[in-house]
Parts: C-alpha cells; sequence; structure tokens
C-alpha cells in the first residue's frame, strides 16, 4: 500500500470514528452553533461577505464610487505608452533565449524575451516594460535584509514605470488603500511634529502602494507563483543568519529577557530584524504560507523543499521566545482547520495538552509567564495600554502624527508609573492615536476589503490545493493581526512593507484564478474574487472577444471546407467529363479507322471490280478480232 492510500485510510478512518463518538458530534455541534451565530453578526458580515452578487459588474464601482472615479482617472487615465514590444535584434534575442535564466524568469514575469528581427528593435521599450517586474521581484525577495530606504527607493522607482505601462486595479480594497494614504499624508500634515511625521506618511505611502502594484503586475498564474517562490526563499535566508546566530551564540540586547524571572533564557533570535517580536512577527505572515506550498507545489521534490523550509521557520519562531506569536501561530493553525475541515479542530485538544511534553521548559515557563503579572513584559504592556488609552481620549479625532518623535512628546503626560515606550504596543491603538478615528476606520476598511474577497474566493474554490493557499494566508493575516493586539507590528518598517505585499499577493492570486475560472465558464458577473476593476473587465472582455473570433474563425473554416469540397466536386465532375470526352473521341477515332478501313475495302473491292470488268472486256475483245 503506497502512503497517500494509507494516509486516506486513516483520514476515513479517523473520520468515521468522529461521526460515531458523542464527543466529537458534541463538539461538532458547538462548533456549527459559533459559525452560525458569526454568520448572522454584522461585524462578521462586513469581513465575509460574499463580494459578488449574480449581476455584479466589473466596472460598476468606478461608475458608482466618486473616490473610485477619481483614483481611476490619476492612475489609469496616464498614457501607456511603456508596452512589450514584438521583436528584438536577433543576435540579441537569441542570446537571451540561450539563457536559461533569463529566459526562464522573464516568462514567469510576465516579461518575455521578444522573437528574433533583423535590424534593430524594442531592447529600450522591452527594459522599461520588464523593469518593474524585476525590481519588485527583487524586493518580495530581499526585503528581510535590504534597509528599509534602498526597499522604499526601489519601490518608488516601480511605480513610476507601472504608472505608464499597467493599468491598476480599482476595486474596494484599492479605494480604502489610496484613503488610507490620503489619511496618513493629512495626518503628517496636521501632526504635532510634522517634519519627521511627513517623512513617515511618504514612507508609509509608498510601502502601501505595494499592494495595488503587484496586483497590477501580477497577471498570470506563474507571476504570482514566482513571487511566492521569491517570497518563501527570502524568508529561508533569514531563517538561515537566524540558525546561524543560534549556533555561534549571538546574544541578543539584554532588554528582550527578563533575567529575574527567566534566568535559564540567555538568547532570543532576531535575525536581520533586531528584535525577536519583530522577527517573530515576520514569520508569522511567512510560515502559513510556506506550509500551503506543501500541498500546493506541483512536483514532489519542491513539496519536500517547502516541508523544510516550513520546519526551518517554525524552529525560528520558537527561538524566538516571543509568546504573542506563539498564540498568534496557534490562532492561525486553528482558523486554518476551521475553515478547511472543522472536525480537525477537536483534533487541537490533545495536541494542546500534549505542548508541554513536546516543547522545551524554556518556552513552556516562557509562554505561562502571559498570565504573570510580575513579568516585566506584561506589566509594563498594561501600563503603557493604560497611558495609551488616555491619549485616545483626548486625541481621537485627529490623531497626534506618525512616528516616535510624536508619541514621545504626548504620551509623559499621560504614562503611568513613569514608564517610557516609543508606541504603545498595540497595532490598533497605534493607528487610532496617530490617524485619529477616521484613520483607524479606514483601516479596519481595507482589512474588511481584503478579507470579503479572500472569503469569496474561498467559498468559491473548487481546486483543493487553491483553497489551501487562499486560506493559509487568511490565517496568516488573522494571526499577524492577532499579535498585534500585544505589539505595534508597524514599528519595523520592512514588516510594514511585508504585510502590504502580502496582501497584495493574495489579492493576485485570488484575481488570477478567478480570471481563469471566469473565462472557462464565460461568465464574468460571477468571478470569485469580486473584482470590478479596468485590468481584469479587459482580460474576461478579451477572452469573449477571443471566443467570438474563434466562432467566426471556425465558421469561415467550415464554409472554406464546403467551398473545397465544392470544388473537388466540381473537378471531380469535370474529370469526368473529361473522360467521357476523351472515350467519346477514342470511340469517334475507332469509327474513324473502322469507317476508313471499310472505305479501304470498298475501293479495293471497286478497284477489284474495275480490274474484273476491265478484264471481261479484254477477253471479250480477242474474240472478236478472231
Amino acid at each position: 500500500m503506497s502512503i497517500n492510500n494509507f494516509f486516506s485510510a486513516f483520514i476515513v478512518g479517523l473520520f468515521r470514528w468522529m461521526e460515531g463518538s458523542l464527543f466529537f458530534r458534541g463538539m461538532t455541534k458547538f462548533f456549527d452553533f459559533i459559525k452560525n451565530v458569526c454568520a448572522g453578526s454584522f461585524i462578521v458580515g462586513i469581513f465575509t461577505a460574499n463580494e459578488n452578487s449574480e449581476n455584479y459588474e466589473f466596472s460598476e464601482l468606478p461608475k458608482k464610487s466618486i473616490f473610485a472615479k477619481i483614483f481611476n482617472a490619476i492612475l489609469n487615465g496616464l498614457p501607456k505608452f511603456i508596452t512589450l514590444p514584438d521583436a528584438w535584434p536577433g543576435w540579441l534575442s537569441d542570446l537571451a533565449r540561450g539563457s536559461w535564466f533569463i529566459n526562464s524568469v522573464s516568462s514567469r514575469l510576465n516579461t518575455s524575451i521578444p522573437a528574433p528581427l533583423r535590424g534593430s528593435g524594442g531592447v529600450i521599450q522591452w527594459v522599461f516594460f520588464a523593469l518593474p517586474m524585476w525590481v519588485l521581484a527583487m524586493v518580495v525577495f530581499a526585503t528581510p535584509v535590504l534597509p528599509t530606504m534602498v526597499l522604499a527607493g526601489m519601490l518608488m522607482l516601480v511605480l513610476v514605470f507601472v504608472l505608464f505601462s499597467r493599468f491598476f486595479v480599482i476595486n474596494h480594497l484599492a479605494v480604502f488603500l489610496l484613503l488610507f494614504i490620503i489619511v496618513n499624508m493629512i495626518a503628517g500634515v496636521l501632526s504635532l511634529t510634522p517634519q519627521t511625521s511627513i517623512q513617515i506618511a511618504l514612507l508609509t505611502s509608498v510601502f502601501v502602494m505595494s499592494t495595488m502594484i503587484i496586483v497590477a503586475c501580477c497577471n498570470t498564474c506563474e507571476s504570482v507563483d514566482f513571487f511566492f517562490l521569491l517570497f518563501i526563499a527570502g524568508a529561508t535566508i533569514a531563517g538561515l543568519i537566524g540558525v546561524y546566530q543560534h549556533l555561534v551564540g549571538y546574544t541578543a540586547t539584554a532588554a528582550w529577557v527578563d533575567r529575574d524571572l527567566h534566568p535559564e533564557l540567555h538568547n532570543r533570535l532576531i535575525s536581520t530584524f533586531g528584535n525577536p517580536n519583530v522577527y517573530g512577527t515576520y514569520l508569522l505572515l511567512a510560515i502559513p504560507l510556506a506550509g500551503a506550498c506543501v500541498v500546493y507545489a506541483k512536483r514532489f521534490l519542491f513539496k519536500l523543499m517547502a516541508l523544510g523550509i516550513t520546519g526551518l521557520l517554525l524552529l525560528n519562531l520558537l527561538l524566538t521566545y516571543s509568546r504573542g506569536c506563539y498564540l498568534a501561530l496557534a490562532l492561525a493553525v486553528g482558523i486554518f482547520i476551521l475553515i478547511m475541515e472543522k472536525r480537525f479542530i477537536v483534533l487541537m485538544l490533545p495536541m494542546l495538552l500534549a505542548v508541554p511534553f513536546l516543547i522545551p521548559d524554556t518556552m513552556w515557563m516562557r509562554i505561562l509567564s502571559i498570565f504573570n503579572t510580575s513579568d516585566t513584559s506584561t506589566a509594563f504592556r498594561l501600563f503603557i495600554w493604560q497611558g495609551s488609552l488616555r491619549v485616545i481620549g483626548d486625541f481621537w479625532m485627529t490623531g497626534i502624527g506618525q512616528g516616535i518623535e510624536a508619541y514621545s512628546r504626548v504620551y509623559p503626560y499621560y504614562g503611568l508609573a513613569a514608564i517610557y515606550s516609543p508606541h504603545s504596543h498595540n497595532l490598533f491603538f497605534q493607528v487610532f492615536i496617530e490617524l485619529g478615528i477616521v484613520g483607524l476606520l479606514v483601516f479596519l476598511g481595507l482589512l474588511a476589503c481584503f478579507f470579503r474577497a479572500m472569503a469569496t474566493f474561498i467559498r468559491n474554490a473548487t481546486e483543493f490545493k487553491l483553497k489551501v493557499v487562499a486560506t493559509a494566508m487568511v490565517a496568516a493575516v488573522i494571526g499577524f493581526l492577532f499579535q498585534g493586539i500585544f505589539d505595534y507590528v508597524f514599528y519595523n518598517y520592512r514588516v510594514l512593507l511585508t504585510f502590504y505585499m502580502f496582501l497584495g499577493l493574495g489579492i493576485a492570486f485570488t484575481k488570477v484564478h478567478g480570471i481563469q475560472k471566469s473565462v472557462k465558464n464565460n461568465n464574468a458577473p460571477i468571478l470569485v474574487t469580486g473584482y470590478d476593476d479596468v485590468d481584469v473587465a479587459n482580460v474576461v472582455d478579451e477572452a469573449e472577444e477571443t471566443k467570438e473570433t474563434e466562432t467566426i474563425i471556425a465558421v469561415e473554416t467550415e464554409i472554406e471546407l464546403e467551398e473545397l469540397e465544392i470544388e473537388e466536386v466540381e473537378i471531380e465532375e469535370l474529370e469526368i467529363v473529361e473522360l467521357e470526352i476523351k472515350e467519346t473521341e477514342m470511340v469517334e477515332t475507332e469509327l474513324e479507322d473502322m469507317e476508313s478501313e471499310e472505305l479501304e475495302k470498298i475501293i479495293e473491292e471497286l478497284a477489284n471490280l474495275a480490274l474484273d470488268d476491265e478484264t471481261n472486256e479484254e477477253s471479250n475483245e480477242k474474240p472478236n478480232e478472231e
């Protein structure tokens, strides 16, 4: 029996046993009750409602929303004069096509090498068109290792070229993203420290735009899969650096370790992020995606590699000793199982009971310290949250502006126990404090749009592996946001960039597979992602036009075939007529030959008769002479 058959038989047997168990049936009913309660919730409905309706049109949002009209005119109204050329100089095209790396990466990034052509070709035009994709790929790959300002400069370059080469997707998420950028800029200008806040607002705006840039650039399954590969490869490099730090005994700052409560804890992994909690937060996005690729990868070797990378990243997360990240990952796993197969959720109970016996004592004591208020980190956060709520009470309308400088100027007047902190250690508190109530609502709105699009895709996905990837990405974002309850996860700008790129990858994934399903079914209004953008509409229109063109070509081909058949019939009839004519001519020729022979015979007979007459006359004349 093969491994797959054994595993399938094991799962079937497990499900049958669970269905016959009173305990498991009771747990299933409980989770069904929770699901029904959530389904009737207005707030939950905002994040999970179906994004589509039977009469939904892709272009409806730009027509109905004034914001969408403005954003569409600004972003897509510019001339898109940078296009992919049709040909290159022959020698250069052959050289590029001969390189496995260039040809392979170009095809996956949807910037294929043009066909060879004699003379000069559009080399510069291709460079301008391919440049944003190649630079964006480097950003996705190198985010864990490159400095923040280098990444920002690269994204600015990408944005400029994308504005003149590709169409942006103007959907609900895009509207909220652009509104969030506007709110950020206004908050920066009105900040208590505008000089630093405006700089942070500009940097944040560029990183927020990465979501729309990725969605605009990734128009094929190959390009999205390649960006997945780059994202996981970058996380792998960070994981290898973390393992190296652990092996050589690299010691983090003493501020990250409570020596009194945890004397056995000597080191916490930071990799390239400088902070164990920040690094753990980054891993919350990378681990679920890497794990999903175990199912999503096509080749067995790639599945093994994805499994090994997932194990590497899990080891790194454990060695960060970040309690919030431990809980966030457990929540993400629970969400994933609950969406994919709720019957597996009950198996988590014995797994949770086994955790104390499976992990080292240092990690287990670290988890238990969450409920210990004598832990300096726990007490520290409680005091900061109280002070932050007092700040929100006075600045809930406009906020105080972005950055450490603005927060440090205000917080000392509201802090408790003379505790200093550069931020509120809570993502939602920090957004509220910096941007005010409008900024918080817009931020929650863009999250709702992401979850609605992903939930719609998961609800309508027919392929198991697609559902696994989409569910894993949703679970990763939920885990990330859960960690945001205990820490300000955007404090590190590379994590901020990673988060918005991750949103873009998720939406791009649903977009390309949604287009394939829509085109296959020839049913644009029921596209599973709920897109209402120019780009997707063009793709579907092109597909319909292609189908109409193919129909016309088929009809024309049938007519041509009928004409050919008629011509063949006419040719055959003509050949038959010619054959009959030839036969008639042959018959006539034979008749003529026969007539000639008969005529010759008659002439010969007449000649013979004439000779006989002459002979008779001569014989008659002789007696007379005698």
